[in-house]
């Protein structure tokens, strides 16, 4: 019998808080005048309750959950809706309190946010289904929309043939017909990291006592703190929540501010972190609540080193899902003379770090070659979805300081699956990835191309040569052989960056030609006598600049 995929699997915390409790729930919810619009805000809120320095109960939250003038249309309604945030609560405490690796997908929140208020929908089915939390669970591990607008070819449909391929892939469709006949939008992470944040506030001396026992934990706080801001925008649905505008009036604003103020400072002090995403939330997120929740029942001492790991893993976790992915739709779609993943992280490689000003869909005829024909709309959406997030994914690689213990800055090379590369050292890793960079070089316009007549532009671009030809660096005449391949694997992230800063700092204007002696092998002793390897002592980076 075959295995469910995980995302399909029940979950354990399912009889803590059933589906139809949660339908009836989002009814009750409409009656919260002034209290949580929807499953994300509730859940952000109960769960900074649920990892809160100091164990607390409901009952002192009533008045912020439900606001100040609940619109109850019987006397049950209040006693069942207690009874119903109650359990959801308990729910919530279950969820932060497993480690997440056993959880998996379930313990992610709710993180798809409903961008106006429910009372539009002219039947109940829609708003249960809409609000329910596993209805926004679902949308928040849904693929992401497509590229509007980008000439793919034709694809055909039952129905006929489309004539341009914006109706294959444009993700347009509004959510009318599914809700009622009337739009509705949706945002990732808006309404939990406000409710989140605002319990932080209503805690604000406990939380600033932790931050000055362990100051590292600032920086994962500030940043949902900056992407609750982020994610409000201009006029959007989360202006009107409780103390998102704060003023000195209420107690809880001025513990807005002073939490504020403390994150911003200690934050200020730790290296910084990049935009959260909707990837980095659903991995930060997991394992921030649990190592808090654990840091606070004492059952942990420094969390801020875990939660960093965990954070790391998560998102190489969620770029090997993706790549793979992309890797067998792209051997599925793309026909004899288009591209491999492989090929293709080295041409998009090639062009993001020159700083070209092109599209991925520039890119569109190559990948899939010359004819390709979309037989189905659902595949074409989902091929350039996926394009989209490795382009995407790609420029934030190049981004990261090189590192060859940092994964993450790692181009996407075709290893066997499940096994130790060496266990096939006859194969030509990396070669489609050179080959992809060096095709992607040689159509760059001439004033980039002359940067590389540079000896050092050279240097940096021999191990593309090297890994594209299957010929020795370091032996000349000979093949290259398993040992230097991988090492010349290892090396191209930084390859990369120094080929990045000529480009971009040529800005397109070729450097005055310069005599300068020809650069020693990246692998012979330096010339200064150390007895080092060029490369490690003044080849190395730090030293040519």
């Amino acid at each position: 019998m075959s295995e469910l995929p995980e995302d399909e699997r029940p979950s354990p915390l399912a009889p803590l808080f059933t589906p139809a409790e949660g339908e009836e729930l989002a009814m009750l919810m409409l009656s919260f005048d002034g209290g949580m619009l929807d499953y994300g805000e509730l859940d952000g809120f109960l769960s900074a309750l649920a990892v809160a320095p100091q164990p607390t109960t409901l009952e002192r939250w009533w008045n912020a959950l439900f606001g100040p003038e609940p619109e109850w249309e019987t006397e049950h309604e209040p006693v069942r809706a207690k009874a119903l945030v109650e359990r959801y609560y308990a729910m919530v405490q279950a969820r932060v309190a497993v480690d997440p690796v056993e959880l998996g997908v379930h313990a992610i929140p709710p993180l798809e946010s409903v961008g106006e208020n429910l009372d539009w929908a002219d039947d109940a089915d829609d708003v249960e289904d809409l609000a329910s939390p596993a209805h926004q669970r679902g949308r928040s591990l849904a693929t992401c929309g497509g590229a509007p607008g980008i000439d793919v070819g034709s694809v055909e449909d039952e129905g006929g043939e489309f004539a341009a391929a914006d109706e294959a892939v444009d993700d347009d469709e509004s959510d009318e017909d599914a809700y009622g006949g009337q739009e509705i939008e949706f945002g990732y992470g808006e309404t939990w990291l406000s409710g989140f944040r605002y319990a932080l506030s209503l805690q604000a001396d406990d939380w600033r006592r932790v931050l000055d026992e362990e100051p590292a934990l600032a920086r994962w706080l500030h940043a949902l703190w900056v992407a609750a801001d982020a994610a409000q925008g201009e006029g959007g649905p989360l202006d009107a929540l409780p103390a998102m505008a704060p003023t000195a009036a209420a107690p809880e604003d001025a513990g807005f501010l002073t939490l504020e103020a403390a994150l911003r400072e200690r934050a200020a002090q730790a290296e910084a972190l990049d935009p959260l995403d909707e990837d980095a939330l659903t991995v930060l997120l997991p394992p921030l609540l649990h190592q808090l929740w654990r840091r606070h029942r004492r059952q942990a001492g420094v969390v801020a080193a875990k939660i960093a790991s965990a954070f790391a893993d998560g998102l190489l976790g969620v770029r090997d899902y993706d790549e793979d992915r992309l890797h067998e739709l792209l051997r599925q779609h793309a026909g004899a003379d288009g591209m491999s993943l492989e090929r293709l992280d080295g041409w998009w490689s090639a062009q993001r770090a020159a700083g070209l000003e092109v599209s991925p869909w520039d890119s569109l005829e190559r990948i899939f070659g010359g004819d390709k024909v979309w037989e189905d709309v659902a595949d074409a959406r989902e091929v350039m979805s996926e394009l989209l997030m490795h382009w995407n994914r790609l420029g934030e690689r190049l981004q990261r300081k090189p590192d060859p213990d940092d994964p993450l800055c790692d181009p996407f090379i075709d290893y066997p699956v499940g096994e130790d590369p060496s266990a096939h050292p006859q194969r030509p890793y990396g070669r489609e990835f050179a080959q992809g960079f060096l095709a992607a070089v040689g159509e760059f316009p001439r004033s980039a191309q002359l940067l590389l007549m540079d000896p050092e532009a050279k240097h940096w671009l021999a191990p593309f040569e090297a890994l594209a030809h299957g010929r020795s660096l370091e032996k000349k005449g000979k093949r290259l052989d398993y040992e230097e391949r991988m090492g010349l694997i290892a090396e191209l992230p930084e390859c990369i960056a120094e080929l990045g800063r000529f480009w971009t700092a040529g800005s397109g204007t070729p450097r005055p030609p310069v005599r300068v002696e020809p650069l020693p092998g990246r692998n012979d002793p330096c010339p200064c006598g150390s007895g080092r390897k060029y490369k490690k002592c003044h080849g190395a980076p730090e030293r040519l600049h």
